[in-house]
């Protein structure tokens, strides 16, 4: 009878398995209440996914055996049972941690330091493009670093909505470079916005702007943030606003037209509007804040006469609420516009600069 023959592979030739992944959630016990308003998409599950996929052992129900226990800023079964009793839990002196949804979003965000990133085509989220500075400074702020080479040393190639010079020649060099193996990732308008959001604070305990925007469009439409950013990089704007603790006004003038003006308001529950002095609602809103409401956010915050978490706040309690019509406080807007206009009411205006808007 015949030997069968044995085949080995050398020492060398031996394909070493991969090293385990990091599982820093090992031994921790979890539990997750409430869904997410802002969840990136790059992770591939769901919050608690994400944290199984790091070691956790992810619960159903609370109690004194849990070590960390989240909840989403929207409603979801169980959520407000389960905030009574985590805060008894702590009360008591047990080991829980609570945690909302910011701050799990960015412990597990993903780590940028040193990553490199190229830009092509136009952008909706920044129409300067490069030159305005807020794309770069975005991916600084993350700790990543932005090149003009498409290479294997790339590790994101960020394409934008828009045409621009040698977007589809450089979109097939990472093809290329992709299927010989470069671990490089592409990447849309709203996949990097979503990946380079941080809801870090600065030194101060206040966020710089770049930061602010970056959180931002997390919560309003994309094209009409730009869009209210090109306004504000093109033309110096004089913003009558009333801010207070029940809502923001102001008067916003047209982007085309010097004689017609907007009265755009919000509230702290997320109730906003826009109106032309016919008390017409602007054309603009479309089930979402129109771009004069967000130059008027985003002119006030960079000219820190609105605190920029506040702006936040509000913006994001009208995140999927539809706009709504005040009449009232309208005409009293423009009224009171008109006057400041002939003199006869002392009502000073913010005025925005350009370049405000492109040193970001």
């Amino acid at each position: 009878m015949a030997k069968k023959k044995v085949t080995t592979t050398p020492a060398a030739e031996t394909t070493a398995a991969p090293p385990p992944k990091p599982r820093p959630f090992a031994g921790q016990r979890w539990a997750f209440f409430g869904d997410f308003a802002i969840w990136p998409a790059y992770h591939r599950g769901n919050p608690a996914t994400v944290a199984f996929r790091r070691g956790a052992t992810v619960v159903d129900l609370l109690d004194e055996t849990v070590d960390f226990v989240v909840f989403g800023d929207e409603r979801g079964t169980g959520r407000s049972e389960a905030k009574r009793l985590a805060e008894r839990l702590v009360d008591d002196g047990g080991k829980l941690k609570i945690l909302d949804e910011v701050a799990y979003r960015e412990l597990v965000r993903i780590d940028l330091a040193g990553k490199r990133f190229c830009f092509v085509g136009g952008f909706d989220c920044a129409p300067g493009g490069l030159d305005d500075g807020l794309l770069a400074k975005m991916v600084e702020r993350a700790g990543g670093v932005v090149t003009a080479d498409v290479d294997a040393s790339l590790d994101y190639l960020v394409s934008g909505n828009r045409k621009g010079p040698s977007k589809i020649k450089l979109q097939n060099v990472a093809d290329k470079l992709i299927e010989g193996g470069a671990p490089l990732v592409r990447l849309d308008e709203t996949g990097f916005l979503q990946l380079v959001r941080t809801e870090t604070t600065g030194p101060g305990g206040e966020l710089d702007f770049s930061g602010f925007l970056s959180q931002l469009y997390g919560h309003v439409d994309e094209g009409k943030l730009g869009r209210a950013l090109d306004m504000l990089r093109k033309d110096r704007y004089q913003l009558y606003a009333k801010l207070d603790d029940q809502h923001l006004v102001g008067v916003v003038r047209s982007q085309t037209s010097q004689s017609s003006v907007y009265a755009s308001w919000i509230t702290p529950q997320g109730h906003y509007g826009c109106a032309q002095p016919d008390l017409e609602e602007c054309m603009g809103l479309q089930g979402a804040p129109c771009k004069h409401l967000l130059v008027l956010i985003v002119g006030l915050a960079r000219a820190h006469q609105m605190p920029m978490a506040q702006a936040l706040a509000w913006i994001r309690a009208a995140k999927r609420r539809p706009p709504r019509d005040d009449h009232d406080l309208c005409a009293e807007t423009f009224l009171q516009y008109k006057g400041a206009e002939a003199g006869e009411i002392d009502w000073r205006p913010t005025e925005t600069i350009p370049e405000d808007f492109y040193a970001m």
